[in-house]
């Protein structure tokens, strides 16, 4: 594993209840391999050296969304009629999971620019997962869809942790942001949900809601936290990465000199059609470096909106392990090790549509 010397640098979201979600997960699986998996994620935010295999992978199970929120791409894409031919297949993820586990793979978060519970079926993948030794299998949702059955299935598949998105603390703020939902409803099945969990007698999944900070909520977040608090396990309070920008002008003034961005140091993102990704950001379809080499067939569904089809015809195939060593890694590494983020003009663009929170707490 390389040594790297640590710069300064700063979080995108900030954390309330860290801590309580941490000890609840580490009790349900290996504690000891859990904690050599939490102080090797720190190393890697401090940037202080690159594993062998990347300790998370995300993915896209379905490129589909049931909100057309205003800060996300869903707003102005559409993809009805494509169905289940953006799935991402059981047996590809099993095929990445049974290669990666012993390669050092350490968690798995279920979802990336989509709605994840559209897939009745992610307790399987849940459940594989577990089976499998991850030590923190999680996702995030909108929480429409998290029905009293899919809340019991969801536990029952050993689920470590689940985060909901809702960003704002009354109906007339929901609306304007995170269009096609219900307000109300979302916060009933939350609330059944942690009711659900009480009666069969567990901590698991933890929950945690998350708040992305814009222009049209930022007036409730003292509200939202007060709302929560003591009712979930944590509240993240997250930075707007602008990819829609509706003003037309990236946040220049609020922007850092230097920003070291940690996620190609500790994880990679693999899309419904096997793209894989350097980062979790919206912005990081725009910058595959590779295609998933794999067994089975991979959906040829077009990314509707951000990735340029020229750049997608020319990925080239390879495994996890080949596209975490890969040259591509290895730059996106070296400028962010540097805080030289503009070096990249995705990077650039990410850090400068962005607003950040100092610390994680």
């Amino acid at each position: 594993m390389k040594k790297l010397k640590v710069p300064g640098r700063k979080a995108f979201t900030a954390l309330y209840g860290k801590q309580q979600e941490v000890d609840y997960v580490r009790e349900a699986v290996d504690s000891c391999a859990y904690d050599i998996y939490r102080e090797m994620w720190a190393r890697t935010e401090r940037l202080e050296f690159i594993p062998d295999f990347p300790l998370q992978l995300d993915f896209e199970l379905n490129y589909s969304c049931n909100f057309s929120c205003i800060n996300c791409t869903w707003s102005i894409e559409a993809t009805g009629g494509k169905g289940k031919n953006t799935w991402f297949p059981f047996e590809v993820f099993q095929e990445v999971i049974d290669q990666a586990v012993p390669k050092g793979l350490k968690a798995v978060r279920l979802n990336y620019i989509n709605e994840p519970l559209i897939r009745k079926d992610i307790v399987k993948y849940i459940e594989y997962a577990r089976k499998a030794g991850i030590l923190d299998v999680y996702f995030s949702t909108n929480g429409s869809l998290l029905s009293e059955a899919m809340s019991k299935a969801l536990i029952d598949a050993g689920l470590l942790r689940l985060q909901v998105s809702i960003d704002a603390a009354t109906k007339e703020t929901f609306d304007k942001i995170r269009v096609g939902g219900n307000f109300a409803a979302i916060k009933r099945n939350i609330e059944r949900f942690l009711l659900i969990r009480e009666k069969l007698g567990t901590n698991l999944p933890t929950v945690r809601l998350n708040f992305v900070k814009s222009p049209e909520n930022m007036h409730e977040l003292q509200e939202f936290i007060d709302f929560w608090s003591g009712k979930v396990d944590g509240i993240g309070i997250q930075d707007l990465i602008g990819i829609l920008d509706r003003t037309g002008k990236q946040n220049l003034d609020a922007s850092p000199e230097t920003f070291n961005c940690n996620q190609p140091f500790n994880h990679l993102t693999i899309r419904y059609d096997g793209e894989i990704l350097p980062c979790c950001s919206f912005f990081g379809s725009e910058i595959p470096i590779a295609k998933l080499q794999s067994l089975t067939q991979l959906s040829e569904v077009d990314n509707i909106g951000l990735l340029d089809k020229k750049k997608k015809s020319s990925l080239i195939l390879r495994t996890i392990e080949e596209a975490w060593h890969s040259n591509e890694m290895n730059y996106f590494r070296e400028i962010h090790q540097k805080g030289e983020y503009w070096r990249h003009p995705v990077c650039k663009k990410c850090v400068l549509s962005s607003s950040h929170s100092d610390e994680s707490q």
